[in-house]
């Protein structure tokens, strides 16, 4: 339950906006049933307000006043609420406390919140698709951190043979689309939460690998699954929030999955502690167990989801297919993108390791140094996506990536770390426009089973990229290497011209 109080003299043109209810991005007040009349400022009196609209479990602001001496007033004022979403509740106390007793001034709105004002329940599904994503991040994110020590542990250290593990990964991409075709006819949070428990027991099964072959196949389950699970809540987030908010949830989903893959580098430092030290930094799966039982509580089904089977089972439902042209330009998107962003990221530990002879602190320090930042951009990706354009949004991303990403693999030092900096602040950009557009651009009917087959393709490019970066930086290098797989995103974002701008449009429109 938060609170806050002031008092203070105010003149009667002010006083009187503060005896008015509220409507802006904030809250939209009630005056309540009894209140004392403010035809008569002179008389003093008391006057209190109800949340009719907000992210609020409960609501309730006073202003009591009484003459000070010519045209101004002494005047107490004062706030109580209780947010009415179960997580992230210690992030926002204080944000919220800043603006109880502040109106949002017409034309403006806080950095933090979203576009739309949400609602109790949609604030709800937000914030429980960013616990979850937390769970995404722990059991997706180990296997990028490790693998440089799980190769030289059980295998035999290349560059080559870390990108054939992560190809081999990727192939279980099938279980992905499997997965969320099913969403579509079993409903989006059933999936999501078999695939998440699934996934626990795969990524703690890692830990005990006893050869690469078996790593490789428990890796196989376990991030495929985890990411069958991340884009069904995700596809909840879409289909529950207001349409001019939706690539910020994204946004503010990625932050989340990057706090959960943050917790695979703070634990890096294990891997030092011998050949079999990156077995402890599975054992972190563990922490996924208690999140998921509580997001379990906590997580809806998409009503949307609901009307459609409804319409189904009623013999009503329209039958719309997916677009091929939409289905192409994003996949087209994805493929180039990852060609270069895959193995980028794959084998950064790898190049620092083995190039720049860092040790599991030094790669921890970089990591965190170079990726928090991006917070920066992936939050003012999403606001620009949703407040501007989705198409200018994703272009400045991916230029930024294809550029500074490459510079990176030719550099030492300081320039190294710079390089790193600004590809994963300006390349931050294009991550909720991209993220979200999979889910915008299909029917209800069909969205699981289109973004299933968007990720199949998406790891095709994945696939591609890590071999052809595999046999590249093994005879050219890592600096030309990467130099060539930057083309990718260059083209991608040529193509991303064509992408619809698709903020403030229901999803009902963008699908007729």
């Amino acid at each position: 339950m938060g609170s806050t109080r002031q008092v203070t003299t105010l003149g009667a043109d002010e006083l009187r906006r503060r005896l008015e209810a509220r409507d802006d991005p904030f809250v939209r007040e009630a005056t309540d049933a009894e209140q004392t009349s403010v035809d008569d400022l002179a008389a003093g009196g008391t006057i209190g307000f109800t949340a009719v609209d907000g992210p609020f479990a409960d609501y309730h602001r006073e202003v009591r006043w009484s003459p000070a001496g010519g045209e101004h007033f002494g005047v107490e004022e004062s706030a109580s609420w209780r947010l009415g979403f179960p997580y992230w509740r210690w992030l926002y106390e204080p944000l919220f406390r800043r603006k109880a007793l502040d109106p949002v001034p017409a034309g403006t709105r806080p950095w933090w919140l979203f576009p739309d004002r949400l609602g109790p329940h949609q604030a709800t599904v937000v914030a429980t698709m960013a616990l979850f994503n937390v769970v995404g991040g722990i059991l997706f994110g180990m296997l990028t951190q490790v693998m440089t020590f799980v190769s030289a542990d059980l295998g035999d250290g290349s560059a080559g043979q870390q990108t054939t593990v992560f190809a081999a990964v990727r192939i279980g991409t099938a279980l992905t689309f499997v997965a969320l075709a099913l969403t579509d006819r079993v409903g989006r949070r059933r999936i999501a939460l078999a695939c998440c428990w699934i996934a626990v027991g795969a990524t703690l099964a890692t830990a005990a690998a006893p050869s690469l072959v078996a790593f490789t196949v428990f890796q196989l389950l376990a991030r495929n699954l985890s990411i069958a699970a991340l884009i069904a809540i995700d596809t909840i987030v879409v289909e529950e929030l207001p349409s001019g908010s939706r690539a910020m949830a994204v946004g503010l989903g990625t932050l989340a999955y990057g706090l959960g893959a943050g917790t695979a580098v703070v634990a890096l430092p294990l891997a030092d502690l011998g050949p079999g030290g990156w077995r402890l930094v599975y054992g972190i799966g563990l922490l996924a167990v208690p999140l998921i039982l509580s997001g379990s509580r906590h997580l809806p089904e998409s009503g949307r989801f609901h009307e459609h089977r409804g319409a189904v089972e009623d013999g009503t439902a329209p039958r719309r297919r997916i677009r091929g042209s939409r289905f192409a330009l994003l996949a087209g998107l994805f493929v180039l993108v990852n060609v270069f962003v895959a193995p980028a990221s794959q084998l950064q530990n790898d190049y620092l390791r083995t190039e720049q002879g860092f040790s599991g602190v030094m790669i921890t320090l970089l990591v965190l140094t170079t990726s928090v930042p991006a917070a920066v951009g992936v939050m003012a990706g999403g606001r620009l996506a949703d407040t501007r354009s989705r198409r200018w949004t994703i272009i400045a991303g991916l230029l930024a990536t294809a550029t500074f990403g490459a510079v990176f693999y030719s550099l030492s030092g300081v320039p190294m770390w710079g390089s790193a900096l600004f590809a994963s602040v300006i390349g931050a950009l294009a991550i909720a426009p991209l993220g979200v557009l999979g889910a915008e651009l299909f029917p209800t009917g069909r969205r699981g089973g289109a973004r299933g087959a968007l990720n199949v393709v998406a790891v095709s490019g994945s696939v591609t990229g890590l071999l052809a970066a595999g046999a590249l930086t093994d005879s050219l290098g890592f600096g030309p290497a990467f130099a060539l797989l930057a083309v990718g995103p260059l083209v991608a974002a040529a193509l991303a011209l064509a992408v619809p701008e698709t903020s403030g449009r229901t999803l009902e429109q963008l699908n007729d």
